[in-house]
């Protein structure tokens, strides 16, 4: 019944999710309110802190049911703070205005999880409307990924554990970030004699730690949570060993594209500052003058996009990683910055330029080779940063400022994205064009910027641009579908799985009398030693291509290309029709010369070994390559997924052939799988070429027309003429193979029943069986 009533509320929509945001921000304005007028009139600020009370009314009901203990927080820290007011207390103030607001967003978290945690995305919306979150700037985007996951929620395209996840993994993210601006702010402050800020950042850092505590006592266990709640106490003084005990502590886990994004936003954002710097600061007579107060706080404003990106990657850097090395580079540039924006002691614009690249360095050292992976999407998240810039100084009327974030946005494009889909894409290319200058319909950037256009028309043309950045990320993509690559994964580790166990049946099928069948352990122990030797390889060969992670594409292109040629190699039907019986019978050759040629035991045994091992080992190579390529293409989760089921389908095979002797249409399962592994083959020529077209190693003809996203994703289908061409002669050439094998095996049948001789040449060859 009650996920009946769970539904039932999830269908009615927004309509009935209770309004808590309204009586959530009066609270918080009436109180900032407060604060103002406290030290000018105590009565008034009494009287607005009143009406905070009064908003809290409203919120109080929903919080006692869901946390108790954080409504009494709200009711307690308002009843401080009227005695503040009253009292002119402007510090005592501050530190109970905070505390109410946390404890609020404390009890509406508990609430939203509640609601999470029981399918009701009606309710979710409602709690989810009263959070807070990470302080945003230029660019600084605000995350959406909590109300996309409680919308998914209510589509039916979620679970409700999954939404759950989803929400703390963004919510918690933005309190964590809000908690170290809490203590950086305390630091200044208190370095400064601060006291009411001081006071106040105190009680916000104790009430954002109270919600990140449940994932800190999960991570360091209850003495240390214990430890830290102490010290979190005794703030400001204790301000050191608080930011020790958070050290390396993140409350929700970035996933391995956030891990990128962020990577890849340090290093760009960080490029952008001498940039701007040099733009605003100009040598007159040999010293540094500051021309344009607007261009260095673009450069301050890029840095501090670094430097928070920095700070959410640091808990995840390696340990041997000096990563105070790399605060203090910020540190210093900051302050440089900082002097600049002052009018004193301007550092010269080479000098911040030199600075920089010294940090790059550094930072390109510390990250590990996969956060430096070249993202295709990567540059577009910088362009709608840069993008949100404009529309911002277009809202405050800083039409200088719009205009060079415009420019900055269009350079960022036409330098990386704008180049790569121009032969995809050209009617994007120019749509975007048009929305970057002077384009109607909308109105382009450049245009409005011109004509001074209201806010309304600006959002307008934002709006647009985000549609076909969206569709330009689209057209770049390079991924397959997680449940595609799993798939494909799946069958070649079948594929190959199920040659190794008729390998070995093969050669142990004359070992079943008792007095050789203690042969077939030393068999055993070297197919044993090639499937550890396999998994060493998958390591050695993910470790080696990690360390050109940074080449990107350039990287999948090249290790696709060898598991393609490979791949043809082994489906060749003529391949296998000469090769796989010239190779079994050596192996059954191998095998009966150990088995009887009355050599030393050790020997036999060592070679027995050997046989087992490499009769086994070459699968396993194979296959290790293939799915390199396929980890390249979509990432390790989805390929190790497939792994897993076709290694449980091959042990089930092996199972019923070894352990229950079954007769399995051996013969049949080959071909069924080798047409599946056609089809793997092709997709991965339509990736591969795909990924050759976008690094500029293979030309490129659209075919003037569309298809479909899931097309690409699933079969590797892209709309140009070289890369279906390659898909049809890679599949023309393993079918024509197979029929100009069988051509072959049915001259050598009827040389053989003529009595004669080879068409080539000599006696017709023996097929061993």
């Amino acid at each position: 019944m009650r996920r009946v009533l769970a539904l039932l509320l999830a269908l009615a929509g927004p309509a009935l999710a209770a309004d808590l945001a309204t009586p959530a921000e009066t609270l918080r304005a009436r109180l900032a309110d407060a604060q103002l007028e406290v030290t000018f009139d105590p009565a008034r600020s009494a009287a607005l802190v009143r009406e905070a009370g009064r908003a809290a009314g409203a919120l109080l009901p929903s919080l006692r049911e869901v946390q108790p203990r954080a409504a009494g927080a709200v009711q307690e820290a308002l009843g401080d703070a009227l005695r503040a007011a009253r009292a002119g207390d402007e510090a005592a103030l501050a530190a109970a205005r905070a505390r109410a607001w946390t404890a609020v967003l404390k009890g509406t978290y508990a609430g939203l999880e509640r609601s999470l945690q029981a399918g009701d995305a009606a309710a979710a919306r409602g709690w989810l409307a009263a959070r807070e979150f990470r302080t945003a700037s230029s660019f600084t985007r605000l995350s959406a990924d909590a109300t996309g996951a409680v919308e998914a929620l209510a589509a039916g395209q979620l679970t409700p554990r999954a939404a759950l996840e989803a929400v703390r993994a963004d919510v918690l993210d933005g309190y964590q970030a809000r908690l170290s601006g809490a203590l950086r702010d305390l630091g200044t402050a208190r370095a400064r004699g601060w006291r009411t800020r001081s006071a106040e950042q105190a009680a916000l850092a104790r009430g954002y730690f109270a919600l990140l505590a449940p994932a800190y006592r999960e991570q360091r266990g209850g003495a240390r949570l214990a430890r830290i709640e102490a010290d979190l106490a005794a703030l400001p003084a204790s301000l050191a060993r608080v930011q020790a005990d958070l050290e390396g502590f993140r409350a929700a886990p970035l996933s391995a594209a956030e891990v990128r994004a962020r990577a890849g936003q340090v290093t760009r954002f960080l490029a952008l500052v001498p940039v701007e710097y040099g733009r605003g600061v100009k040598l007159s007579g040999g010293e540094p003058v500051v021309t344009s107060d607007l261009e260095v706080s673009e450069a301050r404003t890029f840095l501090s996009g670094a430097g928070a990106a920095l700070a959410d990657l640091a808990p995840l850097l390696p340990g041997s990683v000096d990563a105070a090395g790399l605060r203090a580079g910020l540190a210093g540039l900051e302050a440089g910055l900082n002097r600049a924006a002052a009018h004193r002691d301007a550092p010269a614009p080479g000098q911040i330029e030199a600075d920089v690249n010294a940090l790059l360095a550094k930072v390109r050292a510390a990250f590990p080779a996969p956060w430096l992976a070249h993202d295709a999407n990567a540059d577009l998240s910088v362009i709608r940063q840069q993008l949100d810039a404009v529309v911002t100084a277009a809202e405050a009327g800083d039409w200088r400022t719009a205009e060079t974030a415009r420019l900055d946005a269009y350079a960022t494009l036409e330098s990386g994205a704008e180049a790569r889909i121009a032969v995809f894409a050209p009617d994007l290319k120019l749509r975007l064009e048009n929305l970057f200058w002077n384009g109607q319909g909308p109105d382009g950037l450049a245009r409005l910027i011109h004509a001074r256009a209201d806010a309304a028309r600006f959002r307008e043309a934002r709006s647009a641009l985000d549609v076909a950045l969206k569709e330009t990320a689209d057209r770049l993509g390079t991924e397959v579908a997680p449940a595609a690559a799993a798939t494909n994964a799946g069958v070649i580790v079948f594929r190959e799985g199920l040659e190794a166990v008729l390998i070995l049946a093969a050669l142990m099928g004359s070992l079943r009398r008792a007095e050789v069948r203690h042969l077939r352990r030393p068999m055993w122990l070297g197919a044993l030693g090639a499937l550890l030797a396999t998994a060493g390889t998958w390591f050695v060969l993910s470790g080696a291509l990690g360390l050109f992670a940074r080449y990107g594409e350039k990287l999948e292109a090249v290790v696709s290309v060898v598991a393609i040629g490979v791949l043809l190699l082994i489906m060749n039907w003529f391949f296998h029709q000469v090769y796989w019986t010239d190779r079994m019978a050596a192996f059954q050759k191998h095998k009966h010369g150990l088995t009887r040629g009355g050599g030393a035991a050790l020997a036999q045994w060592i070679g027995l070994v050997v046989l087992g091992f490499t009769s086994i080992y070459r699968e396993g190579f194979e296959t290790v390559l293939f799915l390199q390529s396929l980890v390249l293409q979509s990432g390790a989760g989805p390929v190790l997924t497939g792994t897993g089921l076709g290694t449980l389908s091959v042990l089930g095979v092996g199972l019923l052939v070894f352990a229950l002797q079954a007769r399995l249409p051996m013969k049949k399962l080959l071909v069924w799988t080798g047409m599946m592994i056609c089809a793997v083959l092709a997709v991965m020529v339509g990736n591969t070429v795909h990924v050759l077209q976008l690094v500029g190693w293979f030309p490129v003809h659209p075919l003037g027309l569309e298809f479909p996203s899931w097309v690409s994703l699933w079969l590797g289908i892209y709309p140009t003429w070289e890369g279906l061409a390659a898909q049809v002669v890679s599949a023309l050439a393993v079918v024509g193979s197979y029929f100009a094998a069988e051509g072959l095996k049915n001259r050598r049948l009827e040389a053989r029943r003529r009595g004669g001789r080879h068409p080539g040449g000599g006696a017709a060859p023996t097929t061993p069986s």
